[in-house]
């Protein structure tokens, strides 16, 4: 099984050839819904081919999940890498979307995706790294004023350091996480950047490459599917990696594996809309850990304005941060006929999200009042991106 950051690809064999008279190796693996793939590895060392075909059930969703982060601009140079294992083309990757070319005839029925990788570096050449610039953004929130701010990293992270620039730094230090959180898939480890010794710090940090997205935040396509796996026990939903993807009249959900927004915005089709809050806890369902329901106000019963999203425009997807503005309208009560825009942010290792006003104005109360169960009281954004860091730059 190899995986392109988050996007499962099993393998079922390997065998080698010739192509345009250069050594080659081809990988010929079985896709998810019985599909096959080849993956061949030119000449170049630093360079691969990669081609993808599926199958069966979910093919053109699963494939357009690929698609999209190997598109993606705020996924910085994922790891392509094997899980539970390692080959020697493990490795960092930029990669350019190339689908029309590919390495073997396409299967009936299915669909393919192609790319060229081109090897950015290795967990020997580089960190990973997460920077921060703490803010306090303006306008702000009506939802506390807390000065808290962490940063989350993989509590699995090795040899964690701070450092004031990726580029010859001159302060260097090891920090000490100030918590530790079950999330769905793991542990995160928060830090205080403003606690540090370093203003602003960047974090580097080791981490081996199948455990590399298991924590990070995310965004899923439900597909109309109510709960992530369908009757058969096959995951339905797909995740989203491309900021104008098209929800099809389906639900989208925003999570960070401590939190999970879903979203429904009407359609002609359908104009019921839906905002649903759920925590993650990891002592229910016998200790397995299961979502539970967070309880928001309800209009009639706790609220004089019925406020629903309208609609959702994404605005960042990376490994650290996503974020979105979300547009609510007040379909029914005493503010009937308003529109209001809130930006939400869910930041790796955060229970909450971090909601803030707009040029909107202040949020009106019943939204408020609606958004109070999940949102941030802390006044600061840690403003959080995650990259590559050469080892060469940052050395001592």
């Amino acid at each position: 099984m190899r995986r392109y950051y988050r996007s499962e690809i099993p393998e079922s064999s390997l065998a080698s050839n010739q192509l345009d008279g250069s050594r080659a190796q081809l990988a010929r693996q079985g896709a998810i819904g019985g599909g096959g793939r080849v993956e061949r590895v030119t000449g170049d060392p630093d360079d691969i081919r990669l081609d993808v075909d599926y199958r069966g059930r979910y093919a053109e969703r699963i494939a357009q999940e690929l698609r999209e982060v190997i598109a993606s601009s705020d996924i910085v140079k994922p790891p392509y890498a094997t899980v539970g294992a390692s080959q020697e083309t493990d490795a960092y990757y930029a990669a350019e979307l190339v689908d029309s070319q590919p390495a073997q005839v396409q299967a009936p029925g299915a669909v393919s995706v192609g790319a060229d990788l081109s090897k950015a570096g290795t967990r020997n050449t580089h960190w990973l790294a997460v920077d921060t610039t703490v803010s306090q953004p303006e306008p702000g929130h009506p939802f506390g004023n807390d000065i808290d701010v962490t940063v989350g990293l993989p509590a699995d992270a090795r040899r964690v350091r701070i450092v004031d620039a990726t580029s010859e730094p001159t302060q260097r230090s090891r920090p000490d996480p100030v918590a530790t959180v079950e999330a769905e898939h793991g542990s995160v480890a928060q830090y205080d950047p403003a606690g540090e010794s370093i203003d602003d710090p960047i974090y580097l940090y080791d981490l081996e490459y199948d455990l590399q997205g298991d924590v990070d935040v995310g965004v899923w396509d439900t597909y109309g599917h109510d709960t992530i796996r369908d009757a058969d026990g096959v995951v339905a939903w797909a995740r989203v990696f491309d900021t104008g993807h098209e929800f099809d009249e389906s639900a989208l959900v925003l999570e960070n594996g401590l939190l999970r927004l879903t979203i429904d915005e009407p359609t002609n089709a359908d104009e019921t809309a839906l905002l649903e809050a759920e925590a993650w806890d990891p002592s229910a369902a016998g200790g397995d850990g299961a979502w539970t329901t967070i309880s928001l106000p309800e209009y009639d019963a706790d609220l004089d304005t019925d406020w629903q999203p309208a609609d959702v425009d994404l605005t960042h997807i990376g490994q650290a941060r996503i974020a979105a503005q979300v547009e609510f309208e007040a379909v029914a009560g005493a503010n009937a006929g308003d529109v209001y825009a809130a930006d939400v942010q869910l930041d790796r290792g955060h229970d909450r999200a971090f909601v803030t006003e707009t040029s909107d104005g202040e949020l009106p109360a019943d939204l408020q009042a609606l958004l109070e169960p999940i949102a941030s009281e802390s006044v600061l954004d840690p403003g959080v991106e995650q990259t590559l860091a050469a080892r060469e730059e940052v050395r001592p």
